[in-house]
């Protein structure tokens, strides 16, 4: 009676799996990977990388979302209450970061 072949063998990995390999090491990726299942538009990684780099992480750009976000559900239940202050500085860093993306992509595009 033979052995069963190892699901992890060469053999069977390549059979049942498609591996994208890079032969670039990005330390950036080591520290915070990014895992991409199904088709991903991997010619725009360095646009992405730049944005990151130039204005600052996924979570420090989606909370700049959530907070106009949450002024603008605020406004929507009580739309007679006068917008505070820091309602728009929340408001007004969104935009500053949505300019800043959109000028640090450019850079990346005009440079690549």
């Amino acid at each position: 009676m033979s052995a069963a072949p190892s699901i992890f063998s060469t053999g069977n990995l390549l059979k049942n799996f498609a591996f994208t390999y890079f032969p670039v090491t990005d330390w950036r990726r080591f520290i915070s990977p990014t895992i991409v299942f199904g088709n991903a538009n991997l010619a725009d990684a360095g646009t992405e990388q730049k944005v990151v780099d130039s204005i600052g992480s996924y979570g420090y750009q989606l909370n700049r979302i959530l907070d106009a976000l949450a002024v603008l559900i605020r406004e929507n239940q009580d739309p007679k209450a006068p917008r505070s202050e820091k309602d728009r500085r929340m408001l007004d860093r969104l935009l500053d970061l949505a300019d800043a993306a959109d000028q640090a992509a450019k850079q990346a595009k005009s440079s690549s």
